[in-house]
């Protein structure tokens, strides 16, 4: 099963509406999420640091190391 991944705009569009409305599981229900995913993220929300951390610091990126780089690397003493 393919796991969705949800834009952060979404992801605190959400949040907002479980503050509003203050019922979890209505929200969760009307977007067609589970309530462990909502419950998780309301929890990370409130952590200081993710507040104060910029958006774009917030996503993941991973880099490979091509076939070139990774043998100029070996080669270097």
């Amino acid at each position: 099963m393919q796991r969705k991944q949800y834009t952060l705009e979404f992801k605190q569009q959400v949040l907002q509406e479980v503050h509003e409305v203050g019922n979890a599981a209505q929200v969760t229900r009307r977007h067609g999420l589970t309530p462990k995913m909502v419950y998780n993220r309301m929890k990370r929300s409130n952590h200081h640091d993710w507040q104060t951390t910029s958006p774009k610091a917030k996503k993941v990126a991973s880099y490979l190391v091509s076939s070139a780089e990774f043998k100029d690397l070996e080669t270097t003493p």
